[in-house]
């Protein structure tokens, strides 16, 4: 049995969720599974019930080497989604490392020594690598298509009148947090109750991080919505018997519910790669029902700046945004527009079904097979 320990970066949802979905399969195929994280990581993690173990430690953490030297060893590799912190203790420490990169796209820049791993696992999704992010092809790189999830669509949901609602994670630290730097899924759940009419929905679930259910259900304890912190799986089972999925742009949520064939709608961008991802989204014709910041406030050409410039900029425009109560009432009416407008769903379910199948076929298994054949040539 190989013992594979696992992290995903403290971004959101985003990371964890690609790495739960990788992770869950290789559990299946008999390997023992342990995850290291925090934050918002570390909430989705531990609503997954097939590891070995759940450990909370922040990577970017001081102590965190000190707990690499006395169990790093001790694993036979580590699969790291987009976590530096931990791809490099155990490249230090000689434990094979796989690099699952679902966002290679985003990046300005990465250390020289993440082409040397053992190998390097690419999701194909949106946009092409910038300038300075050098993709030549090396044995330890694989490319895959959409690593998602097969989710069957019960025969009820074909008639099912729920409705979804993600903001994903919410925050990220170091980067944006809840209450601090943006209170932008607040606002939005605010318009909801006072300028969208969801009477039409027989159910509605809001979904995100812990901080913010949290401060959902305080602030609206009498709320006709489901307030929920969902693990991937349920995540999936409820995304699989929804009408349609109204969800913020990020890039994995949006992945699932594609290949799944809901009708998916976009609410605002949260932060700064949500909202490089829903212009893409646009320009590729999967975002027909979607609300930009652009569409009210002057477009943001982020991808010119460094990553911290794109984040700080962005931030910048959502506080204003956040505060404008004219605004909030003009795009509640484009939004209950969009929920009202059920004619164009199937139009959406048939274009994303386009887009999923031009970047290629389901890539969880290529991307399994490529971990396996990695663990065979280093004798496991």
């Amino acid at each position: 049995m190989v013992r594979i320990i696992t992290t995903a970066e403290n971004f959101a949802f985003g990371p964890a969720g690609k790495l739960v979905t990788v992770a869950e399969k290789l559990s299946r195929q008999g390997h023992q599974l342990t995850f290291v994280g925090y934050g918002t990581a570390f909430q989705l993690a531990r609503r997954s019930g097939f590891w070995e173990d759940v450990v909370e430690r922040d990577t970017d953490g001081e102590s965190f080497g000190r707990y690499c030297e006395h169990s790093l060893r001790s694993f036979d590799l580590l699969i790291s989604c987009v976590d530096r912190s931990s791809a490099e203790e155990a490249k230090r420490l000689h434990v094979p490392v796989v690099w699952l990169d679902p966002l290679s796209w985003w990046w300005d820049e990465l250390p020289d020594w993440i082409s040397d791993l053992d190998l390097r696992i690419t999701q194909r999704s949106i946009g092409s690598e910038p300038a300075g992010h050098a993709s030549q092809q090396r044995s330890n790189h694989v490319v895959v298509g959409p690593i998602v999830e097969s989710i069957p669509r019960p025969e009820a949901a074909l008639s099912a009148t729920d409705l979804l609602v993600n903001f994903g994670g919410g925050e990220a630290a170091g980067w944006y947090e809840l209450g601090k730097d943006t209170n932008y899924p607040l606002v939005v759940v605010e318009a909801l109750h006072s300028h969208v009419d969801m009477t039409r929905f027989s159910s509605v679930t809001i979904t995100g991080g812990e901080r913010f259910v949290s401060e959902c259900r305080r602030r609206w304890p009498d709320s006709p919505y489901s307030f929920e912190c969902l693990g991937h799986q349920e995540f999936l089972g409820r995304l699989a018997s929804s009408c349609a999925f109204l969800t913020v742009p990020g890039l994995e949520a949006p992945l699932e519910a594609w290949s799944a064939g809901i009708p998916t709608l976009f609410l605002p961008p949260s932060n700064s790669s949500q909202y490089v991802q829903l212009d893409e989204y646009r320009r590729q014709g999967v975002a027909a029902a979607s609300i930009h910041l652009r569409d009210h406030l002057p477009g943001l050409d982020l991808m010119r700046l460094p990553l911290r410039d794109r984040s700080a900029r962005f931030l910048e425009q959502l506080g204003g945004f956040e505060h404008d109560p004219d605004l909030r009432r003009s795009w509640g009416k484009q939004l209950e527009a969009m929920l009202n407008d059920t004619s164009t769903w199937p139009q959406l379910v048939s274009d994303a079904h386009a887009f999923v199948e031009r970047l290629g076929r389901n890539g969880l298994d290529d991307c399994v097979e490529a971990i396996e054949a990695l663990l065979r040539r280093k004798g496991f």
